[in-house]
């Protein structure tokens, strides 16, 4: 089996609907991440305050907007509300232009849920060896 990849193919809602989702396809994305593509890499830096300015909720979609299909309108969902995602991760957001709705890239949004996980990893780490120090001053 080859693999091809390097180029960046965009769809629109209809064709994803229509060419991409369907309940009898089993759907694995691969995303180009080979360190050999890449220049000017950089760490994240500190992200956790960026991260803490987001709401986690949960919804249900408006039943009355026009032109908005998604199936299972009426069953609770969770996501991110796109405003918030953009003001502090602005290349995670697009605005539709034929609506005016903003989209999230939820996909690329793990990296910087990474990069929060291992910021708290550090500070877990530092806590720890505190306490270890401290608890070895009282015995």
């Amino acid at each position: 089996m080859k693999y091809y990849f390097g180029g960046i193919k965009e769809f629109n809602l209809e064709q994803i609907e229509s060419e991409v989702l369907s309940e009898s396809v089993y759907l694995d994305v691969f995303a180009g991440s080979d360190l050999r593509l890449k220049e000017n890499v950089k760490n994240i830096p500190s992200i956790l305050p960026q991260l803490n300015s987001l709401d986690a909720i949960s919804f249900t979609w408006k039943q009355d907007i026009q032109n908005f299909q998604v199936e299972g309108k009426d069953l609770p969902q969770v996501g991110l509300i796109a405003q918030q995602v953009a003001e502090v991760f602005p290349e995670l957001v697009r605005r539709d232009e034929k609506s005016g709705y903003l989209t999230v890239n939820y996909t690329k949004l793990t990296t910087h849920l990474l990069a929060g996980l291992n910021e708290l990893n550090q500070v877990i780490q530092s806590q720890e060896a505190r306490i270890k120090e401290l608890e070895s001053k009282i015995k």
